[in-house]
């Protein structure tokens, strides 16, 4: 397989999964990554979680990925009504961004 192949197949996991996370189906996340761990990276750590703990870890996968701004916020409401803090505030672009100073003394947002 040559770079661009392994480009388009990424590119096509990850707008499978924007399709999967508008869903909101535990059940065909895990699937969706469980069939290419390769490109999964971090969210295969669902895999072995039980439905419910993966359905926690979908919704905070929703606010990290800017295709789905547009439901940020139900994602937001979704994790607090369960009582977890989703690390994330909308606009900031990032989960928990955290400033640091610059060499020139002001502060630089990392």
């Amino acid at each position: 397989m040559d770079e661009r192949e392994i480009e388009q197949g990424y590119a096509n996991f990850h707008r499978r999964l924007n399709r999967i996370l508008r869903k909101r189906d535990v059940k065909a996340f895990k699937a969706h990554v469980a069939a290419h761990p390769g490109q999964a990276g971090r969210l295969s750590h669902c895999l072995g979680l039980s439905d419910e703990l993966a359905e926690i870890e979908m919704y905070k996968a929703i606010l990290v990925r800017s295709a789905l701004k547009d439901i940020h916020q139900e994602a937001i409401s979704w994790l607090r009504e369960k009582g977890i803090s989703p690390g994330y505030s909308p606009g900031s672009g990032k989960r928990n961004r955290k400033k640091r100073r610059n060499r020139g003394g002001r502060k630089a947002t990392q």
